[in-house]
């Protein structure tokens, strides 16, 4: 990349009104965002869902969209209005009937949308659980690719994926300038500050900016309690903490880029 670009990530909160208004609450985030003169806008996974892991999967199953539904279409809708691109995390409707994917799609402000992402590690069913992830969604290719989005090459990781450092090695590895990590749902075993450690530590060994965005808040629709437990943050490509907040943005820098790069050169210097 060669110039600067600005990107901006929001937290949407606990589901449960329904995706009519989980898709409305997004789209004043990202009229935000893009007043503030970004050229990405980053939400959170199943931004518009309940997350809904640990429950009989036949119950939900419908919550899955095409990729020309209502929420891919939304998204198109609103990324030509505003002219930004939006990333966005949704349950995307599987092949000839089979599972759905959690995946994450990218809206362009001329009106398309392509998945660019299926989350490639499901979380099993938690203690006590009857259900887990792969209940309800099938598993994406073992595979981290990026992006281009205006100068920035973009990669995107989906909530569990960023545990395993070699999802962070292999979105360096294909030239990523930009690391997103769309978040939702419980982690009830993590040590207070540990997700934030995690991005700064694979930002900082891979030299790549990290922007996450994270649902929160507690939801009920399920007749029991989900606590959502990411943050909303940007991390700099040295594991600098940029910005946490409901709503955060994030100049991507080459200039930053290449002095983290020429600083730490952990990557270069991998023989595994």
């Amino acid at each position: 990349m060669t110039t600067i670009f600005r990107v901006g990530a929001a937290s949407t909160g606990p589901a449960g009104n329904g995706t009519a208004c989980a898709r409305q609450a997004a789209e004043a985030a990202v009229e935000a965002l893009a007043g503030t003169g970004a050229g990405l806008a980053i939400l959170p996974e199943l931004f518009a869902l309940p997350y809904v892991a640990a429950e009989d999967p036949v119950g939900w199953e419908h919550l899955a969209e095409p990729l020309d539904g209502p929420t891919a279409s939304w998204a198109a809708d609103l990324s030509s209005r505003l002219d930004i691109s939006i990333l966005f995390g949704m349950a995307l409707a599987g092949v000839d009937g089979g599972k759905p994917f959690n995946a994450a799609l990218l809206a362009r402000p001329g009106g398309t949308v392509e998945p660019v992402a299926h989350k490639i590690h499901l979380p099993p069913a938690g203690p006590g659980e009857a259900f887990g992830e792969a209940d309800h969604f099938a598993a994406g290719p073992p595979c981290v690719g990026t992006v281009e989005v205006g100068p920035v090459r973009l990669a995107v990781l989906i909530c569990y994926d960023r545990r395993f450092p070699e999802c962070w090695r292999a979105a360096a590895s294909a030239g990523a300038d930009v690391v997103a990590v769309l978040v939702a749902g419980p982690a009830p075993s993590d040590p207070d500050g540990i997700f934030l450690a995690e991005l700064r530590t694979h930002a900082r060994a891979n030299a790549v900016y990290a922007v996450a965005a994270a649902r929160y808040g507690i939801e009920t629709i399920t007749g029991s309690s989900v606590r959502h437990d990411g943050e909303t943050a940007a991390v700099t490509p040295d594991g600098g903490i940029a910005a946490t907040g409901p709503t955060i943005t994030i100049d991507i820098d080459p200039a930053r880029l290449q002095a983290a790069r020429n600083s730490n050169p952990t990557a270069r210097h991998l023989r595994i």
